[in-house]
C-alpha cells in the first residue's frame, strides 16, 4: 500500500472541502487534488488545518481531513510514486495530468457557457483555445464512478436514530444518498480501513 498526504492551508478550504453534488464538483475536486499532488510540497512548520491523503492499494482513493469530519472519493488516475513523491499522475487511457490539462479542465468547468448547458458537445464542436486539451480528460474523468462517502458528526441535526449524531453519508445526490449511523466516534484508520477491500470488513448491525 502506498500513501501520501498533503496539508491543505487555510485558504485552500474552500476549494477542498465545499460541498459535491454533482458530478462537476467531483471532477473539479479531482484536479485540483492532482494538482497539489503533483506539487510534491514540504508544509513543514506551515499552519495546516486540514489534510488530503491518497491511498494507493488495490483501491485507489482520495481521503480529506477536517475539524473531526472525514470524506473519500475515488481517485481515477494511475500514479508513480518514488517515495513521498509523486512523479507522474495519468488517466487510465494514458492522457498525462500536468499544469496545462488540469487548467484546461478547470477552464471548461468556469466556462459560462458550459455552466447554463453543462455538455460537452458544444466544446468538441467549437474547441476553445486552452479548454480543448481538457475535453478527452474531463470526458473520461465523467465516466468514473465518484464512490462518495463522508463520516460526519452532526449535532446541529442529531435526532435519535433517525438522524444519530455519528453517521456515515454515502453518495451525494439527493435521490441516491442515505445514512448508516454510527455508535461513536471513529478514527481516521478505521475510517479508511472501512473503505480498504484488502482489509477486514465492518460489518452493518440492526440495532433493533
Amino acid at each position: 500500500m502506498k500513501v501520501i498526504e498533503r496539508g491543505i492551508f487555510p485558504f485552500q478550504e474552500k476549494e477542498f472541502f465545499s460541498p459535491i453534488r454533482n458530478k462537476i464538483d467531483y471532477a473539479r475536486l479531482v484536479v485540483l487534488a492532482a494538482r497539489q499532488l503533483l506539487l510534491n510540497s514540504s508544509v513543514e512548520g506551515a499552519e495546516i488545518t486540514s489534510r488530503m491523503k491518497l491511498i494507493v492499494d488495490k483501491m485507489s482513493r482520495l481521503f480529506f481531513y477536517k475539524d473531526k469530519k472525514y470524506f473519500s472519493i475515488s481517485f481515477p488516475f494511475t500514479t508513480q510514486i518514488d517515495g513521498d513523491d509523486i512523479i507522474e499522475i495519468t488517466s487510465y487511457s494514458g492522457k498525462n495530468l500536468n499544469n496545462k490539462s488540469i487548467s484546461a479542465v478547470i477552464a471548461i468547468l468556469d466556462n459560462e457557457q458550459f455552466k447554463l448547458n453543462p455538455s460537452l458537445i458544444d466544446h468538441y464542436i467549437e474547441p476553445n483555445g486552452i479548454e480543448s486539451s481538457g475535453l478527452f480528460l474531463l470526458e473520461e474523468i465523467f465516466q468514473s464512478e465518484p464512490s462518495y462517502i463522508r463520516y460526519d458528526i452532526d449535532s446541529k441535526n442529531e435526532n435519535g436514530i433517525l438522524h444519530p449524531l455519528h453517521h456515515f453519508d454515502v453518495n451525494y445526490s439527493s435521490y441516491g444518498t442515505y445514512k448508516l449511523g454510527l455508535n461513536k466516534n471513529i478514527p481516521e484508520d478505521y475510517f479508511e480501513s472501512t473503505l480498504n477491500i484488502l482489509t477486514e470488513c465492518v460489518f452493518v448491525t440492526d440495532k433493533k
